[in-house]
């Protein structure tokens, strides 16, 4: 059970999503947080923020936490409270996440120059979301929470 589980109230709305370490399945929780970000009234362009975001964190589990092993699972906390949808991405890896990758800047003309044009993931999730947190998980796995707030 995860920290958020345990935190809920009874008016939080929760879903929760587990998935296999297999990349395409980061679209099940883009679109199952789209979907409820649409139903909670938020704008077109939050929810396309919200996808980009929540894509990055599942593929990060699957190619970093768990590295492709497909019996490990990503869990995808989907958490509706007042304004606010939390959504909390947890791996199951051993390998925590780098902090100067958290604090990192990618430089464009650096990142145009490298055949690999990955290492934005981190930095794009904090420029889209309104609350990111990188912890580790109870279980050991690394978690990302991230926080968007309906505007209104």
């Amino acid at each position: 059970m995860s920290d958020d589980t345990k935190r809920s109230k009874p008016s939080e709305k929760m879903i929760e999503l587990r998935l296999p370490s297999k990349l395409g399945y980061e679209r099940v929780a883009m679109d199952a947080a789209a979907s409820l970000a649409s139903r909670m009234g938020f704008e077109t362009d939050r929810v396309s923020a919200l996808k980009t975001a929540v894509s990055e964190a599942v593929t990060n589990a699957i190619e970093h936490g768990n590295q492709h092993d497909e019996a490990m699972k990503v869990v995808v906390l989907l958490t509706v409270r007042g304004d606010e949808l939390i959504v909390s991405v947890t791996d199951q890896g051993h390998k925590t996440i780098d902090e100067a990758y958290v604090s990192r800047v990618p430089q464009i003309s650096e990142a145009m120059k490298r055949d690999d044009k990955g290492g934005w993931g981190i930095w794009l999730i904090q420029e889209l979301m309104d609350e990111v947190e990188f912890t580790t998980a109870p279980s050991g796995g690394n978690q990302v929470r991230m926080v968007i707030h309906l505007e209104r």
